[in-house]
């Protein structure tokens, strides 16, 4: 790098230190200063995560990149942070990384510009000879007029010159008011402003400024649905949603964490957390997070308010369909399927879109009354994971595709990869949990419970599952406990979690309740109470293993005793 190069890098550096929004984050003020200083120390070694969250970002050396994004998160808003800066304050130069890399460089501030462009330093293609005429465009030579010349009339090519923009800016103009605009190529997921606490005072509150800062950046970047940004920066008037989080007093451990409506100011939702020693606080802040951004959160609550009965593709759609897997209605069966369709043919390239629809797909094809041809479900998730490998949605339709293929590895190891991109998403740590039960593997009890313990809105088959191996211990009053519990709470009735209850109120003898239940059960499949246990629960029981480990649990539950 030449000294006019270098030096060029430590004024875009100081430019951008100085100004408010990066004086505001000393985190992103040290990061910039970490990568121009590795730029300027001429170290060709190319940068990797775990040097950016050791050296940069303050991790200890325990860190590890394979299952923690802090790195990639963190460049990701310095990126945007970047190109904040240049779209407010513009200049000749700028400092830009390209996406999926830690290296930066100084382009041309160009609104084209991009890192793999021409880098100041590097010759040009052609470079201009000193001495020798330069050509316009239109091969005319740009030679300085004679003095007597300057008061000349324009010729017809600077009167071409002049009207030509005026013409084309006129034809512009009533094109866009004349002509339809066309539809977006993108869906319009929620936007959401993040108001952080300010961490340069030097206080209490300030110190823990950043490592809440940074959790709840992580946990809201897992969700597919939802689009954030920093407060201050351009996208803030166009979000519909602000996350602002603020402690109490300047030496106070205690934070209230809120969401508000940015066009009206409304407080949509609020919560207090006090950050102790022992770490609990980082699972209320996660189950915080979960109520404002999960499946159906303040905002998916919001949003369908908004959009009742709305079957439009894109987003609303979306809405329709988690409604569809919470509820089960039946009406909403078919215009949830057309309006999947109409999405997926509107939006081919939306990741998170394919996801669901492959997680659609795959549910629809493993039920017993299907008869269709399979396989879509898992192509359209290996399409949506192709779109953005970052995407646990598409990660973990991979892996549904797998559980429901029998090959139960495969499926853990994409289950458990889409939990690392996502660990806050409740259907997917609870349907790895139920998935990793059927096949056998006892562990996948703890992924269940901790989706109940981050969702009180999480489905229904992942607490009838946690039940169940309840029931394989023997725990039947524990089960018993929490199958009533969420069947109290049920926004309609769940066959396995009623299956729960019926086992666990046999094995405590209760089996009046326990034979009133089972009766009701069968009756609802339009099946008599003396009907065979496998013909029962194979309306609804997909897995061949599943399906036999529940059966002997029933038989051996007593209920069908003479």
């Amino acid at each position: 790098m030449d000294e006019s190069t270098a030096l060029q890098f430590c004024m875009e550096r100081d430019r951008l230190l100085g100004d408010p929004e990066f004086s505001r984050s000393p985190s992103m003020c040290k990061l910039l200063r970490f990568l121009v200083d590795y730029k300027l120390s001429g170290n060709t070694v190319p940068l990797k995560s775990y040097t950016i969250a050791t050296d940069a970002l303050g991790r200890d050396a325990s860190f590890d990149p394979q299952t923690d994004s802090y790195p990639r998160v963190q460049m990701g808003r310095l990126r945007r942070m970047l190109d904040n800066f240049y779209l407010r304050k513009g200049g000749e130069y700028r400092l830009a990384i390209a996406p999926k890399h830690y290296d930066i460089v100084l382009t041309a501030n160009t609104r084209d510009s991009t890192p793999a462009g021409r880098v100041m330093g590097q010759p040009a293609d052609v470079p201009v000879q000193s001495g020798t005429p330069r050509e316009a465009n239109d091969g005319y030579p740009l030679e300085r007029p004679d003095d007597d010349d300057k008061m000349a009339k324009p010729d017809w090519r600077t009167i071409l010159a002049v009207s030509v923009p005026i013409l084309l800016t006129v034809i512009g103009v009533l094109s866009y008011m004349l002509w339809p605009v066309p539809a977006s190529s993108q869906i319009s997921y929620p936007k959401i402003a993040l108001d952080l606490p300010d961490d340069s005072s030097g206080s209490l509150a300030s110190r823990l400024a950043e490592p809440v800062g940074n959790r709840l950046v992580r946990g809201l970047s897992g969700f597919g649905w939802i689009r954030i940004f920093d407060f201050d920066s351009a996208e803030m008037r166009r979000s519909g949603y602000v996350v602002r989080v603020r402690f109490l007093e300047a030496d106070s451990d205690r934070m209230e964490l809120r969401l508000l409506d940015n066009i009206s100011g409304e407080i949509l939702w609020s919560t207090d957390i006090e950050i102790d020693d022992d770490g609990e606080w980082q699972l209320e802040f996660d189950q915080a997070i979960v109520a404002v951004a999960g499946h159906y959160g303040k905002i998916a609550q919001a949003e369908m308010s908004k959009a009742k009965n709305d079957y439009s593709a894109g987003y609303p759609c979306l809405m329709q369909f988690d409604l569809y897997i919470r509820y089960r209605d039946p009406e909403q069966g078919r215009p949830v399927r057309k309006c999947l369709k109409e999405s997926v043919e509107r939006f081919p390239h939306d990741s998170h879109l394919l996801s669901i629809l492959a997680f659609a797909r795959n549910m629809a094809e493993n039920t017993s009354d299907y008869s269709g041809p399979k396989g879509l479900g898992t192509q359209l998730a290996w399409q949506a994971q192709a779109l953005d490998p970052d995407n646990a949605a598409a990660s973990f339709a991979i892996a549904q595709s797998a559980f429901f293929a029998g090959d139960c590895d495969m499926g853990v190891a994409w289950g458990k990869k889409a939990l690392e991109l996502n660990p806050l998403n409740s259907r997917i740590g609870g349907y790895l949990g139920l998935y990793m039960i059927g096949c056998n593997l006892p562990e996948g009890e703890e992924f269940a419970v901790r989706a109940l313990e981050l969702d009180p809105n999480a489905d229904l088959t992942i607490a009838a599952a946690v039940a169940f191996q309840m029931l394989k211990r023997g725990e039947a009053a524990a089960a018993r406990q929490l199958s009533t519990e969420y069947m109290v709470l049920s926004p309609r009735s769940e066959p396995a979690l009623e299956l729960t209850y019926i086992m666990s109120s046999a094995m405590l003898n209760d089996e009046a309740e326990a034979r009133k239940a089972w009766k009701a059960l069968a009756e609802s499949y339009g099946l008599a109470e003396s009907s065979a246990p496998r013909e029962v629960l194979s309306r609804w029981i997909a897995s061949p293993l599943l399906l036999d480990d529940t059966v002997a649990i029933l038989n051996r539950s007593g209920i069908f005793r003479d």
